[in-house]
């Protein structure tokens, strides 16, 4: 994105900036599997963000890895690490409900 175009939709560039992570190698499976799930999660029936992974659509894709026991599990771990941590994200920006009064 360029400072003309941000400023086109009404931003800055800095508005679009983000920090850049650094990425160990022992968790580029996990996230590189985490970034491609995005319709695999579980949604509360009366509405609202996700709560968890749709375990059962995502052990097919891990099983195609390739990986062997200790490899699979070892994702798995990182997998649910990220899960908690995107639905605890997910919660703190989700819109809070207006108050009654």
């Amino acid at each position: 994105m360029t400072e003309r175009e941000a400023q086109s939709e009404g931003f800055e560039l800095e508005d679009y900036e983000t920090e850049e992570i650094e990425v160990w190698d022992d968790n580029l499976h996990a996230l590189g599997l985490f970034r491609i799930i995005g319709t695999r999660w579980v949604y509360p029936s009366m509405g609202g963000g996700p709560i968890g992974l749709r375990w059962e659509a995502i052990y097919p894709l891990m099983d195609k890895l390739g990986l062997d026991a200790d490899e699979w599990n070892d994702l798995h771990e990182s997998l649910m690490v990220l899960e908690v941590e995107a639905v605890s994200t997910i919660a703190e920006f989700a819109p809070k409900p207006k108050s009654g009064k």
